[in-house]
């Protein structure tokens, strides 16, 4: 894996994988910022944007959607958990409570996309008590949902650079959490 010279911010939504995040995304990011959602200023610049996971919904952070909205459709973002959901929220899309709680639970990936193969069967973790229950696929190409309760798992826009994902890959639960680190390092350098 080889680090990208490209200056990232990690936008913190209180949640206690945020610096996992960074640690795991170290490898490929040269420069990694973390700056908590409260501080979100429009004027902020990066090559990658991350959303971190974080507790409560979309709707609770405007401040943050906004931001993302107003990004420009080169800059790419990515979203952990709360981060995905918030990209489906931009887009139109909503978000429903998962009951019971996925707390430190693992489920199988089932790739709909061919170009991820690689994934298919890997366990990964998940951590989340809402799910992308609705957004629009042609908007968002579905790469990977779960194999046990068919939740969306992982999403990628098909015109901005967008791409997000429902499961932990910088936890411990998550298999090979390189391999999903070498995918994010190929979908921004593409």
């Amino acid at each position: 894996i080889l680090n990208l010279l490209m200056k990232t911010i990690l936008v913190d939504h209180d949640d206690s994988f945020t610096y996992n995040l960074q640690h795991w995304l170290s490898p490929i990011c040269s420069e990694i910022q973390i700056i908590n959602h409260r501080d979100i200023q429009k004027n902020l610049h990066a090559h990658l944007i991350v959303l971190s996971p974080g507790p409560k919904s979309p709707d609770d952070y405007p401040h943050v959607l906004d931001f993302v909205q107003n990004l420009s459709q080169r800059t790419a973002v990515f979203g952990v958990c709360l981060g995905l959901q918030m990209l489906v929220h931009i887009s139109g899309g909503k978000t429903k409570a998962y009951t019971p709680p996925q707390h430190g639970k693992n489920s199988k990936l089932h790739i709909e996309s061919p170009h991820f193969k690689e994934f298919q069967n890997l366990q990964v973790a998940r951590y989340h008590s809402l799910f992308c229950a609705q957004y629009d696929n042609q908007q968002f190409e579905t790469i990977a949902k779960s194999q046990d309760d068919n939740i969306p798992m992982w999403l990628r826009h098909r015109e901005k650079k967008w791409m997000g994902v429902q499961f932990h890959p910088e936890s411990f639960l998550t298999e090979n959490s390189d391999l999903h680190l070498k995918t994010l390092q190929n979908w921004l350098s593409s």
